[in-house]
């Protein structure tokens, strides 16, 4: 496996861009149902952490049936993995949901999501996240997530050494129509770390950096870090 430290540095960008294509987010406010909970969940994710846990947690107990509670127990898990970094409970969240056998596909895009999460970052078990994250792409009516999802895809591949899916994985992102500038400029960051340290194409490398600082000019620092790597 290829020790790389800086695997993370495209998970902030395309998690959260996957989590706002698979929610239609609004301001937030208290659930009183679990519909209105789920509402309030998703509006929180990205500004209140501590909020979209409890709106979650609250719809685990407000479901008519099965398979709305396992979901809302997914969307709890998603943000233990992804905002808490509590992967000891994301798993344990996750197992509830997995108790249910017809999960809808949203649900289940949800928990493979999560579990690839905890196997990425904390037992850096690659192998077992991109069978995962493979598992979730090919999930019917998750379009508009497939791109984050690929992206993280995309660095397992590398990781296992798998150089070649990396880049080809990266360039199905690009080809993706409408894609946000900052989805667009962590495909080409992976691209760039797949030609540096995968691939030695130096070349290719910083062509794929400066890429990718063009459409999103936050990366241009960390871009710099590696840049400085290079022979």
């Amino acid at each position: 496996m290829m020790k790389n430290p800086n695997i993370k540095n495209n998970a902030f960008t395309f998690f959260a861009l996957a989590a706002l294509a698979c929610c239609q987010a609004t301001s937030a406010f208290a659930g009183a149902d679990y519909a209105s909970s789920l509402k309030a969940g998703d509006a929180a994710l990205e500004t209140n952490k501590d909020l979209a846990l409890s709106e979650y947690e609250a719809a685990t107990t407000q479901g008519t049936s099965d398979g709305a509670t396992a979901f809302a127990q997914a969307k709890k898990a998603y943000v233990l993995a992804f905002k808490f970094k509590d992967y000891a409970k994301a798993r344990a969240a996750v197992e509830e949901a997995q108790k249910v056998t017809q999960l809808s596909p949203v649900a289940e895009m949800t928990v493979l999501q999560v579990l690839a999460e905890c196997q990425m970052r904390d037992e850096k078990n690659y192998k077992e996240a991109a069978a995962n994250l493979e598992k979730a792409v090919a999930l019917p009516g998750n379009a508009p997530a497939i791109p984050y999802l690929n992206l993280n895809l995309a660095d397992c591949y590398r990781e296992n050494g798998d150089f070649q899916k990396a880049i080809k994985t990266c360039e199905a992102v690009l080809a993706t129509p409408g894609l946000p500038a900052a989805a667009q400029s962590a495909a080409y960051f992976s691209m760039a770390m797949t030609y540096q340290y995968g691939l030695l194409d130096f070349e290719n490398a910083k062509k794929s950096y400066t890429k990718a600082g063009e459409l999103n000019p936050a990366t241009k620092e960390n871009a710099k870090v590696h840049l400085s790597k290079m022979p």
